[in-house]
């Protein structure tokens, strides 16, 4: 007994191997798994199994590995498994995990067209609420015989009722509603290149210049995103950022004066990401993330068309659903997670004539473009409509889309009217 006790006591110990895996993103037509494989060494490997199929054999070099597992049918289940494998022999196996893909969403939309104002007329933004309850900004002439000088009246928002749009002036006439963001019924801000704030009584006037929080070489803000009332970010010409926590406005220096058109953010207001391009000479375009309270120019170029393979050329909207941001380039739809730091892009969409994107899901995504073209992705395809395009002579500025209900604003290339079409699903 005393020879066996020694002997086992030589004998080398084969370690105990764990491998997990966690199901990190579901898509309509892939997932995304982590696979994490702690003490296993520096190098190790393993196999994925999805249901009965073995899907892959990977080479890890890190404690954790991310794989994508593409090209699966939308709405159907799917059990997941690893194995790590040490001299081609199963030393360790994941527990299943159990995925159900995203259902794909509907592109039928039927559309109304709405006339606002008369000749001079856009809408720039808009806001849904509700299908009762709909925001526009821009600059409406309207015909009235009161009008002690001109027979006009000038308005720069107006609201869909359900019924009726009703019209209203902030500020002074000529002032044009850039950009809108909505709370509460009692929580509006509107950006006019300075802030207005709907307080529930009045219509409250913040001129960033006159407070000293831009000066002379900054320019306008026209796009809000907010997380909370006390969280909001204000983007614009020059590249111009103010930040509002509920009782200050603040500027943020910008490593870039590149005109920002559009800015979104996570759910709680970590992450938030502005984009946008200069048109004229010189031409640059950018993508910046604001994280930790700092400014990151996450892309910069020269060129609104990409001169190498590695260029995604003009950016011209953003958004954000989850983890990810949602960039509109020249080149494709770059998808960003940015908590991985992982981009793919999706050349299926592209050029920077979509000036907005509003990404309601993964799987339920809006894209509006120039002329009143809209695209609609639906988790697995894209519906690309120039209805309006072919049947009419709009011009585009911008819109919104909530549940199912879509609006784009724009105006007749007549200038005879503004123009918000309705479309619901």
């Amino acid at each position: 007994m005393i020879i066996l006790a020694m002997s086992c006591r030589e004998c080398p110990t084969e370690p105990d191997y764990d491998i997990y895996m966690t199901a990190e993103d579901v898509f309509s037509t892939s997932v995304v798994l982590n696979v994490s494989l702690p003490d296993s060494g520096n190098v190790s490997a393993f196999s994925l199994t999805r249901d009965d199929s073995t899907v892959a054999t990977y080479t890890c070099y890190d404690d954790d590995t991310l794989i994508v597992d593409e090209d699966l049918t939308p709405n159907t289940d799917y059990i997941y498994r690893v194995r790590f494998l040490k001299d081609g022999k199963t030393k360790s196996e994941s527990d299943p995990v159990s995925v159900h893909t995203m259902d794909t969403t509907s592109h039928d939309f039927t559309w109304e067209i709405d006339t606002l104002g008369n000749y001079g007329s856009y809408l720039k933004d808009a806001w849904i609420v509700d299908e009762n309850n709909i925001w526009v900004v821009g600059a409406l002439v309207i015909d009235d015989s009161t009008s002690l000088y001109s027979g006009q009246q000038n308005y720069n928002v107006a609201k869909w009722n359900g019924v009726t749009w009703n019209y209203e002036l902030i500020g002074a006439p000529g002032i044009t509603g850039e950009g809108i963001f909505y709370f509460s019924d009692n929580d509006i801000w509107v950006a006019t290149g300075i802030i207005y704030h709907w307080n529930g009584n009045e219509w409250e006037r913040y001129h960033l210049w006159n407070m000293g929080v831009l000066d002379d070489e900054d320019g306008g803000v026209t796009a809000i995103w907010g997380a909370s009332p006390s969280d909001i970010y204000f983007v614009g010409r020059k590249g111009s950022i103010v930040h509002y926590d509920g009782s200050t406005f603040t500027k943020m220096e910008s490593p870039s004066a590149t005109q920002l058109l559009e800015v979104a953010g996570s759910s709680d207001g970590e992450y938030v990401f502005a984009a946008g391009y200069d048109v004229v000479l010189p031409t640059k375009t950018t993508a910046l993330m604001i994280h930790n309270d700092s400014v990151e120019e996450m892309y910069y170029s020269d060129y609104l068309v990409p001169q190498t393979t590695a260029d995604y050329g003009a950016i011209s909207a953003v958004d954000v659903c989850g983890n990810y941001a949602y960039f509109v380039t020249y080149k494709g739809l770059w998808k960003n997670n940015f908590k991985n730091d992982i981009s793919t892009i999706d050349k299926r969409i592209k050029n920077y004539q979509y000036a907005e994107v509003h990404v309601q899901a993964h799987n339920d995504i809006f894209f509006i473009g120039g002329g009143f073209k809209y695209v609609h992705y639906n988790g697995l395809s894209y519906d690309f409509n120039d209805t309006f395009y072919t049947n009419y002579s709009f011009a585009t500025y911008g819109g919104d889309f909530k549940g199912d209900i879509a609006v784009i604003t724009g105006y007749t290339k007549s200038l005879s009217n503004g123009i918000a079409a309705v479309g619901r699903r």
